[in-house]
């Protein structure tokens, strides 16, 4: 993502709370027009606040006298406003601005620079939009998924046919996104290529994504290319894969695609550590797909890891005719 880009998401939340403000004024404007006693009470506090400014900058002998009586004033127009709402049965905030987040009131920020959920998920449709992936996740959705092109024919040692395997698979992604703030679940997604774990993958993700819920889904292999730039080329970094950097921790689900697809070694697994560590500490839900199995993945990454997966994800096994040939 580009600085141009970050700057077009800054001016849609200058508009949002210019936006909000204007119809708080046409709001007022109305309810002085039917209340205008209202009106008359707040012009008189307004009033009143200007002569209690110029009282402390003259500064009179009987300051103290003054300031009191004019306190008292304030103090009786504010009760006698708390009056009016109450005849006419209106809300103490009837008149505040509405802004669309509540948590940092359409500025993108709150608690001294912390970046909104908001704002996480414009940036993220922003970066959806300048990939491939907004096209992929419009075809492959939960609308789209054709359970029939599983065979129902058994599978090897396998209990359950390949489709009913899917169905049950099916059954857990779904549950998944339908109780997604309410649970603490975690996906493990793992088989042979071909048999629809990417798919499962875009079809959670848009499911999520039209909740606006933040979701980033990474390539392993791109994953560890962002947390590589970040880490050895800081000085040169650009804006889009500081946001992707980021977003690792941030986002409130992390899908990683093809874990095993990129050059393992002592740097990316202690990375891989330290991310999935972080969002099971922040409890962030995670989705990790595939092609090994689990014995490959326990012979693949550390032990502690293969710990924090196997303790914390829900193991799903993809299994039967590699779907590609099919097709």
């Amino acid at each position: 993502m580009n600085k141009q880009i970050l700057e077009n998401i800054m001016t849609e939340y200058n508009k949002k709370r210019l936006r909000a403000a204007h119809n708080a004024d046409v709001k007022k404007e109305k309810l002085y027009e039917n209340i205008p006693e209202l009106k008359d009470a707040d012009d008189a506090i307004k009033l009143l606040s200007i002569r209690l400014s110029k009282l402390f900058l003259s500064r009179p002998d009987n300051l103290n006298e003054e300031v009191l009586k004019l306190k008292e004033e304030i103090d009786r127009l504010k009760k006698n406003k708390t009056d009016i709402y109450t005849k006419y049965n209106l809300a103490e905030d009837y008149l505040d601005i509405e802004y669309e987040c509540k948590k940092c009131n359409d500025t993108g920020y709150y608690d001294d620079g912390k970046k909104c959920s908001c704002l996480n998920k414009q940036i993220i449709s922003s970066l959806y939009s300048m990939s491939n992936m907004e096209c992929m996740l419009g075809k492959e959705n939960f609308d789209t998924f054709d359970i029939n092109v599983f065979s129902n024919e058994a599978y090897k040692n396998e209990k359950l046919t390949p489709r009913q395997n899917m169905y049950y698979i099916l059954e857990i992604s779904e549950d998944f996104c339908s109780n997604f703030h309410d649970s603490n679940m975690n996906l493990l997604l793992y088989g042979s290529t071909g048999l629809g774990k990417t798919f499962m993958c875009n079809c959670i993700a848009k499911a999520l994504i039209n909740r606006e819920i933040s979701v980033l889904y990474q390539t392993s292999f791109s994953l560890f290319e962002i947390v590589e730039n970040h880490k050895f080329n800081k000085q040169n970094e650009s804006e889009e894969n500081l946001i992707n950097y980021n977003m690792i921790f941030e986002c409130e689900l992390l899908i990683i695609d093809d874990l095993g697809t990129e050059v393992s070694n002592s740097f990316t697994n202690a990375e891989l550590f330290n991310i999935i560590n972080e969002r099971l500490i922040n409890n962030k839900r995670i989705i990790i797909s595939t092609n090994l199995s689990l014995e490959q993945l326990r012979d693949t990454y550390s032990d502690r890891i293969t710990s924090r997966i196997f303790n914390n994800f829900v193991p799903l096994k993809f299994y039967g005719d590699d779907l590609r040939y099919k097709n």
